[in-house]
């Protein structure tokens, strides 16, 4: 491997403003290697890595891990393993819910120090690719796996091996949720990570890894927030069709066009896939039927919103930021009920088929449209004055 300094693209994307930056550059695959074995062996992946990268602060649940566990409810899991959890923001949350059982692997032993007590016993210390062949979980089936911003850890020609791993331990109806920070366009969440550096267009377009690397530490060579894989969005969807997943494009859109206002730029470059089997095709249609709505998105946040308050009631000190959590709820409810005085005035003012409405027909459709009107314009008049203030 060498270095070499080159500079950004300058077409106004993202970060491509033509700034300065070190890159490393891949000579040959052993590279890889050679990296991941400085990241281990400098103790990269410590408490510093996470004040850094991840943001982490003390004994309060990061505010994104509340929609992560709301996307994961709504497609309604019973078991789930979490791959790189961390100290377990999203799985603290999502295992509140009492009806669902948790699991998580995290690399690094210097975090799970903080995990949450909740979870102790539930999140095993490892290599994923090792943990998944342990006898623990052998004989355990999950029905939901998740990783956010993991994948990009592992070097390129050992990725296959790790999918295999936990793809072993599915259901037949298991779903997949990854985020991942993949270049380019794609087809449905965009471009969320322009393509940088002229020195990896070639490969960009071959849609191979990228073999130039943005410099974090030279002594040792390290690149930056340790990713060892940046490729195109086509190669990543590829490496998990490869192993028998279906990416389920529907249920991503449908998730993007709800969740999106609340994401962070970079979760939304994520990913849903399942299993091609008779059963996954099941739950996909039922999740298709049962889709999100400004008003199951509201009911989502107000779960959680519940569970953990009756946590709280057993607790001395809030770990959520409490003020942000009653801005979301109550934002989701207002536009929740705008929403549905829309769809009330619409259902209402519908004339029955086959003709114009009787006149007993019109008065009725016309007093209830108003008691509709008065009764939705009271409410959200006061709820703004009490609650949520929209500009």
């Amino acid at each position: 491997m060498r270095f070499l300094k080159t500079h950004y693209l300058n077409d106004g994307k993202l970060f491509n403003d033509g700034r300065p930056v070190d890159l490393i550059q891949i000579e040959k695959e052993e590279d890889y290697q050679t990296l991941l074995t400085n990241i281990l062996l400098s103790g990269y992946y410590n408490h510093s890595y996470f004040d850094r990268h991840i943001d982490y602060r003390e004994e309060t649940v990061k505010f994104d891990a509340f929609f992560l566990s709301s996307i994961l409810r709504f497609l309604r899991p019973k078991s789930m393993l979490e791959m790189g959890c961390g100290r377990g923001d999203m799985l603290f949350l999502l295992g509140l819910d009492r009806r669902v059982h948790v699991q998580g692997i995290e690399f690094s032993p210097d975090v799970l120090e903080t995990i949450w007590p909740p979870l102790a016993g539930k999140v095993i210390c490892g290599d994923i690719l090792e943990v998944c062949q342990q006898p623990l979980l052998q004989t355990r089936r999950f029905d939901i796996f998740c990783a956010f911003d993991l994948w990009e850890h592992i070097p390129p020609g050992k990725l296959s091996e790790y999918i295999a791993s936990f793809v072993a331990l599915a259901e037949k109806d298991a779903l997949f949720f990854f985020t991942i920070p993949a270049f380019g366009e794609d087809r449905v969440f965009g471009e969320v990570f322009p393509l940088e550096f002229e020195e990896n267009r070639e490969r960009f377009s071959k849609r191979l890894p990228f073999d130039h690397l943005i410099v974090e530490t030279t002594d040792p060579p390290i690149p930056v927030k340790g990713h060892l894989i940046c490729a195109h969005t086509d190669w990543w969807q590829k490496q998990f069709e490869t192993h028998g997943l279906i990416r389920q494009e529907g249920l991503e859109r449908n998730i993007h066009t709800f969740f999106d206002e609340h994401l962070f730029y970079a979760r939304k470059s994520f990913y849903v896939f399942s299993l091609n089997t008779p059963e996954a095709h099941q739950r996909i249609n039922r999740l298709k039927e049962r889709r999100l709505t400004l008003f199951r998105k509201w009911k989502l946040f107000v779960a959680v919103q519940e569970d953990i308050e009756r946590v709280l009631q057993k607790e001395e000190k809030s770990f959520i930021d409490l003020k942000e959590l009653k801005l979301t709820v109550n934002h989701a409810e207002f536009y929740m009920l705008l929403d549905l005085r829309k769809r009330l005035k619409k259902w209402v003012g519908q004339p029955p088929e086959g003709g114009k409405p009787r006149l007993v027909g019109r008065i009725w459709r016309s007093l209830t449209d108003r008691i509709i009107e008065r009764f939705l314009d009271i409410y959200l008049r006061t709820y703004k004055k009490r609650h949520y203030l929209i500009p």
